[in-house]
């Protein structure tokens, strides 16, 4: 009968176990032994746990002393058992020796000294570069320390080396969603669980479905984006002239007195303050400095002072409205402040005439 290397395998783990339970060993020899189990266990893909589970049913129950004891006395009497061995390629001591610097990545980087951690596991790789599990180490300690590119170039060596090790993309999904490249972080995480299948873990689960959501919301803005732009270039120009007479009503020149008049006078001065384009004329000349000034110093000419003492009779009563507004002097004073209201489109020269 024939048996697989993880069973033998696990005869091996099961006596140095006995060793180290029954303090065969120093303590010092006793963690050497541990890191050498955790090599075997990790190199033949089975946990301590499953060891006395494969010894009860390929072994009987029977441990390597005494199966070996149980061998030598075949041998006496000519029955011996051929057992075939496949012995492994990697040199044990190298093995122990980069599983040994693995273990003291591991603690530096349950310490957060990722430095440290980076150390070790190079000093891991450079005695076994063979093994996947030292480069997606490193990779998680590059990325700590927000070396993207390093974790990256760790990651994908990982995958090179073993493209079934799933630890391998998901170090690359984390370092490429930390760089803003969800969409590359999603295709390595579906790595993930494409590899795992039904063993998959909640985390696995979610690291997939953040970048899923990272990516639909890139897209979602990405439309959003691309319509606005759209509409802005759809959208007529509003023209110098528009802006301008949106800004100020008089920008034209001046207004038509007699059509913001109603064609007549006959409503007196009532009729006037009731007219809403002579208001909205009025409250224009009234916010406009320029204007304002230009009335003052027509009060300060004795002419015009003049002119309003003879419309208004001598006697305080109200003016003609009829006559003030058919006056030449009375249009060209509200020519000049009205037309002075087009946001300084008169020259300086044209103001000094008109005062």
């Amino acid at each position: 009968m024939s048996y697989s290397n993880k069973e033998i395998s696990s005869l091996i783990v099961d006596f140095l176990n006995n060793a180290i339970s029954q303090k065969a060993v120093s303590d010092d020899n006793a963690d050497s032994l541990n890191v050498a189990i955790d090599c075997i266990t990790e190199a033949f893909e089975f946990d301590r746990d499953d060891v006395k589970s494969i010894i009860d049913s390929k072994f009987n129950g029977k441990s390597l002393a005494e199966l070996l004891a149980s061998g030598s006395n075949s041998t006496d009497s000519g029955n011996a058992q051929n057992v075939k061995v496949n012995i492994p390629a990697e040199d044990a001591e190298i093995k122990t020796k980069a599983e040994s610097l693995k273990l003291e990545g591991n603690k530096a980087m349950a310490g957060r000294d990722f430095s440290l951690a980076i150390e070790k596991y190079s000093e891991a790789i450079q005695t076994l570069p063979t093994n996947a599990i030292y480069y997606a180490n490193r990779a998680a300690a590059h990325s700590s320390l927000k070396q993207y590119n390093e974790a990256i170039q760790d990651a994908e060596e990982a995958i090179k080396i073993d493209p079934a090790y799933s630890k391998g993309y998901s170090r690359l999904g984390f370092a490429k969603y930390a760089q803003g490249k969800p969409e590359e972080a999603l295709e390595a995480y579906k790595q993930v669980l494409d590899i795992e299948g039904d063993k998959a873990t909640d985390v696995m689960k979610r690291d997939y479905e953040t970048a899923k959501k990272k990516v639909e919301q890139s897209l979602n803005l990405e439309k959003t984006t691309q319509v606005e732009t759209t509409e802005n270039r759809d959208a007529p120009e509003a023209t110098s002239d528009n802006a301008e007479g949106a800004a100020n009503p008089f920008a034209g020149g001046m207004p038509d007195m007699a059509s913001m008049l109603g064609g007549g006078l006959g409503g007196g001065l009532g009729g006037l303050l009731n007219n809403p384009q002579l208001m909205q004329a009025a409250q224009q000349m009234m916010s406009d400095p320029n204007a304002m000034q230009k009335v003052q110093s027509m009060m300060q000419n004795p002419a015009v002072r003049q002119m309003a003492e003879n419309f208004s009779g001598g006697n305080g009563g109200m003016p003609n409205l009829d006559d003030l507004m058919n006056n030449p002097a009375i249009r060209d004073m509200a020519g000049s402040l009205f037309g002075g209201a087009n946001g300084g489109n008169q020259s300086p020269a044209k103001e000094d005439e008109q005062k």
